[in-house]
């Protein structure tokens, strides 16, 4: 019982220093996304759609609700020696007519990145025809749905425990001294509920 009590009493400690650590992180976001050389893309959606103007405003506006601080760049240099967040286009699925061509999705990677290198990545897509009324939805309207639901998706998986910068993540000095801080080790802390369940190489969801 102890054991436990001490465990959840860190687990608590960690949350509020992840909270005001997020408040003063400062994440570059790259805005517009970038399209993979190899990303699949009917011409007309990739002309009138936007795709890449829309996730990365979408992506930038949820990764600011858990990091203030953060602010948008066009190039990954402008961001210095600050983490940046490299949003490549890898699909998009789907061609015009709404909802009556079929469903439409996006897979998109976020690399979390400084001086040049990687230091965290998670690939997210998402499906949707349009929700209830999709039936006069149009193409476009779809993919901004599906760019504010990857906007979600990437905030989530840069503020969860197994991802986050590790400024968010370090503990006080004195915790390494604490024999109870011994017993709480990664296995011991419960994955985000905001983290898709499946694998971060092909994780899919749909919108309706």
């Amino acid at each position: 019982m102890i054991r436990r009590l001490s465990i959840l009493f860190l687990m608590a400690q960690w949350m509020v220093l992840a909270f005001h650590s997020h408040a003063q992180e400062r994440i570059f976001v790259r805005a517009p996304a970038v399209f993979d050389k190899a990303a699949p893309i009917a011409d007309s959606v990739k002309a009138e759609c936007a795709v890449d103007t829309l996730l990365g405003q979408h992506v930038y506006a949820k990764v600011s609700e858990k990091f203030p601080a953060s602010a948008q760049v066009r190039e990954l240099g402008e961001a210095g020696k600050d983490r940046v967040l490299n949003l490549t286009i890898l699909s998009v699925f789907g061609v015009g007519g709404g909802s009556w061509s079929g469903p439409k999705s996006i897979s998109l990677r976020a690399d979390l990145m400084q001086d040049n290198q990687v230091i965290a990545t998670a690939t997210r897509q998402r499906s949707s025809t349009g929700g209830v009324f999709g039936g006069v939805t149009g193409t476009c309207a779809i993919m901004e749905r599906i760019a504010v639901a990857l906007g979600r998706d990437v905030a989530a998986w840069l503020a969860s425990p197994a991802s986050a910068p590790a400024s968010v993540l370090a503990k006080p000095a004195s915790t390494d001294a604490d024999p109870a801080a011994a017993t709480l080790k990664a296995a011991d802390v419960p994955a985000s509920t905001d983290v898709p369940s499946k694998p971060p190489a092909s994780p899919e969801e749909k919108i309706n």
